[in-house]
């Protein structure tokens, strides 16, 4: 005699129980040994993730005040270091989910002496529960919504079971969700990475998974288990290749050149173009980019958690002995209570309905649906495919929705190319892609260089170098603009001459992008710069003006006081008080130039002062002012002194070959810690300044020779 619900009454647990009951009488069994494989599968899945979710986590607790995070932030990569913890936390949170259902599978299992997948194949509602409250109506109420939310989330037959009237709506509206954001993964993977292998294998499963779903409603249309099945496993592929394959395969690749001592990638490498940019495009499939990129990784972690979480209950042992069944299938179909009773009086409003034909249509719909949407991610991809390459294009992708060629990394060969760099000459490269695209120009080996005014038309440019090159013309109409270039970062002259040794109109524009923080001058003949230039450079940026032919520092690079600046290997004889009284600046290098002290009169050493380089000078002491720097406790000393006449004092006293420094400021003016030649205080002199040998030049230019060096 089948159990029946009263009208306008929930099920109860016992009924819940004999429903349960009958759900598995209608699932396909497993074997024992593959029930065993299955779960240790299940079991290897959750550690992968566990793994995974973890070393994530544990990379961005530690990220925050690493050099890594230094050239992030420097790059505009990620969300910024203030949110690294709170994403941190987030992935531990999925991390610890896939442990507990670690620790609870093989514990029970060893304690049950059976295979356990989750807690519903150990803890049971008790039957005896069901007259529990019915004489308390504040009781009766939440039992009712206890019984109602344990068969929605628990039981294979109610809103949310495998074997539910609703899961297979349930399903595809999550299969049209998970597809559309993996669509979206396939097209931001296209705008980004340039490893064609990984685009093309992630389009292969994607295209796959859309069409393994349309044949799986088709072939298993009269099998709602094994359709269920074979739909989640899909499913559960696909979402655990956009959450943790991707990004675990291009960490695997970024592995052997990161520095976990230093927690940073070497210093050089970031002066690789081709790497450089690889970098800037693929960390932002690494790490999150977005809050969107970050609601996208967690709804896809979710996933796999339901997923398997369903496929799970759709998996049983096949019993021992067989198991009769006394009731035919019409009559099993009236055991089954409905979810809920109001759900009896929406079914009669469909008894007119011809269902059998309703389901067909549907699933002809859903079929035609998902293999329509897997072939159009297929055309878009081989369209994509179908560009040529370019060969001044040293970093090419190939996104879906553009009808021009695309390219990240532009080089610029003259030598190669054979013509000295007139503008007819260079602006018939660039006309042969997208501009917009750009992300770093190189222009290297240019006798004769004319910048056109279609420069302007790069607007996503990020970075721009030139290496070994003249320049003769770079006007205004092509100067680089908060308006045409709001994105530019870097900013590279190498062994570039410029025009009677002065700054190119192109360099000197009122509204020079507000983005550009570092320019980096190295081995120029640039003499002298505008008047005006502090009222147009942005404040803030690292500056280096090395090697050049500047007998002075410019008023304007003072009053400009960048955090940064170098203007090591120039002429230069002395240097302006205000450089050291300048609250923003923060490191200043001299390394190399023709002064033989600091400025005497500084007034108020800027507590934001943490590095100067004065190698390979003529510095033979120091005044007082220098010692709240010398005594504020650092990781390195603040002061490099390399090849002079002071480190070699240095030398001599640690060596006890004399007792004092042979040149001291007079003796009515307050004597610096750094002249005291005490052995007291030989430690304060080893920890202040440090005498060993460096380059020359903050940029390193023999790497670059060696780099861009014609072949």
């Amino acid at each position: 005699m089948p159990h029946r619900v009263a009208p306008g009454r929930a099920p109860g647990l016992a009924q819940i129980r004999v429903h349960e009951r009958i759900a598995r009488l209608r699932t396909d069994k497993l074997s024992p040994t593959v029930l065993k494989i299955t779960w240790v599968g299940f079991v290897f899945l959750h550690f992968a993730c566990f793994v995974y979710f973890t070393f994530t986590a544990w990379c961005y607790w530690k990220l925050p005040g690493t050099r890594l995070d230094a050239w992030l932030s420097l790059l505009y990569i990620g969300l910024g270091t203030e949110y690294h913890r709170m994403i941190a936390l987030i992935h531990l949170s999925v991390a610890i989910v896939h442990a507990a259902y670690i620790i609870w599978m093989i514990g029970w299992s060893y304690w049950k002496n059976d295979v356990v997948f989750a807690i519903y194949n150990v803890v049971k509602v008790p039957v005896h529960l069901d007259g529990v409250g019915e004489d308390y109506p504040l009781i009766a109420p939440v039992k009712e919504g206890f019984c109602w939310t344990y068969r929605a989330v628990f039981t294979r037959d109610g809103f949310l079971g495998v074997d539910g009237p609703n899961f297979d709506f349930v399903l595809l509206c999550r299969e049209i969700v998970e597809t559309a954001l993996q669509t979206q993964q396939a097209y931001r993977m296209s705008l980004l990475l340039p490893r064609r292998e990984l685009n093309r294998g992630y389009v292969a499963l994607l295209v796959l998974n859309c069409w393994s779903t349309a044949l799986v409603h088709s072939y298993f249309r009269n099998h709602a288990t094994r359709r269920r099945l074979l739909a989640l496993i899909c499913d559960c592929i696909l979402d655990l290749v956009s959450s943790v394959g991707i990004t675990s395969l291009l960490v695997i690749m970024y592995i052997p050149d990161f520095e976990f001592e230093t927690y940073g990638f070497p210093f050089l490498k970031w002066y690789e173009d081709v790497w450089r940019v690889h970098a800037m495009s693929e960390f932002q499939m690494i790490l999150v980019a977005s809050w969107e990129d970050l609601a996208m990784r967690f709804i896809f972690a979710l996933s796999i958690l339901g997923n398997m979480n369903n496929i799970k209950k759709l998996i049983r042992a096949r019993p021992m002995k067989r198991v009769r069944r006394a009731t035919n299938a019409r009559h099993r179909a009236t055991v089954v209570a409905p979810f809920h009773a109001s759900l009896a009086t929406i079914k009669k409003n469909f008894d007119g309905v011809d269902r059998e034909s309703l389901h067909f249509w549907v699933g002809k719909a859903t079929e035609m649906g998902f293999f329509m949407w897997g072939l159009a991610v297929l055309i878009l991809h081989l369209y994509a495919e179908s560009a040529p390459d370019l060969s001044q294009c040293k970093m090419q992708v190939k996104p879906w929705t553009t009808s021009q060629l695309s390219c990240s990394l532009l080089e610029l060969n003259c030598f190669e190319s054979g013509f000295s760099g007139s503008k007819s000459e260079v602006s018939e490269q660039w006309s042969e892609f997208d501009p917009a695209t750009v992300i770093r120009v190189v222009i290297r080996h240019c006798p004769a260089l004319d910048l056109p005014v279609m420069l302007t038309e790069f607007s996503g440019l990020k970075e721009f170098k030139i290496y070994n090159s003249s320049i003769t013309s770079w006007d205004e109409d092509a100067a680089f603009t908060q308006a045409f270039h709001p994105m530019l970062t870097t900013l590279f002259l190498i062994r570039v001459n410029m025009t009677n040794g002065e700054l190119p109109l192109g360099l000197q524009a009122d509204n020079l992008p507000q983005s550009l923080e570092d320019i980096e001058f190295c081995v120029t003949n640039l003499r002298s710069l505008p008047d005006d230039l502090d009222v147009k450079w942005p404040q803030y940026a690292s500056i280096y003006l090395e090697a050049s032919q500047f007998q002075k520092v410019p008023l304007s690079l003072v009053r400009l006081a960048p955090y940064d600046l170098s203007l090591s290997l120039n002429p230069i004889a002395a240097i302006p008080e205000e450089l050291f009284e300048s609250e923003s600046v923060a490191y200043l290098s001299f390394g190399g130039t023709l002064i033989s002290e600091l400025p005497e009169n500084v007034s108020n050493l800027a507590s934001s002062m943490y590095d100067i380089n004065l190698s390979d000078t003529n510095i033979s002491f120091f005044w007082s002012w220098i010692d709240p720097l010398v005594i504020t406790p650092s990781n390195a000393p603040p002061i490099s002194a390399g090849g002079t006449p002071y480190c070699l004092d240095i030398l001599r006293i640690l060596e006890k070959r004399q007792t004092a420094f042979a040149i001291s400021p007079p003796e009515h003016i307050d004597q610096s810690i750094l002249n005291d030649a005490s052995v007291d205080n030989w430690d304060i002199l080893e920890k202040a300044v440090y005498c060993e040998e460096e380059d020359s030049t903050w940029y390193p230019l023999d790497f670059e020779d060696e780099y861009s060096k014609i072949i």
